[in-house]
């Protein structure tokens, strides 16, 4: 996951949602839409999408945050049933 993996965001899972640190505002009131691939931070109102994102975190532009995606090696779209269902599986105690 960008976010997490690459960006090294603080990040969990609350309510069933990802939810990151906001690079903006330092609140933990976001949440990623698995269907858009887009986050919003509830706290200061922002919207995000991926560059928005490396762009804030990196402190960098818009061509250096292109730039940066370009260089990973990013796996094929996954359908958001599955995203979903990921998340489902993350918050469930383990028995």
């Amino acid at each position: 996951m960008l976010i997490r993996d690459r960006l090294k965001v603080p990040s969990k899972i609350s309510d069933g949602f990802f939810r990151f640190l906001c690079p903006l505002c330092n609140e933990f009131q976001t949440a990623v839409n698995p269907n858009t691939n887009l986050a919003r931070c509830f706290r200061c109102e922002k919207n995000f999408n991926t560059i928005d994102i490396v762009m804030a975190v990196r402190k960098c532009g818009f061509k250096d945050s292109v730039l940066f995606l370009k260089t990973l090696s990013m796996p094929q779209k996954v359908p958001a049933e599955v995203l979903k269902a990921v998340v489902a599986g993350i918050a469930r105690p383990v028995l």
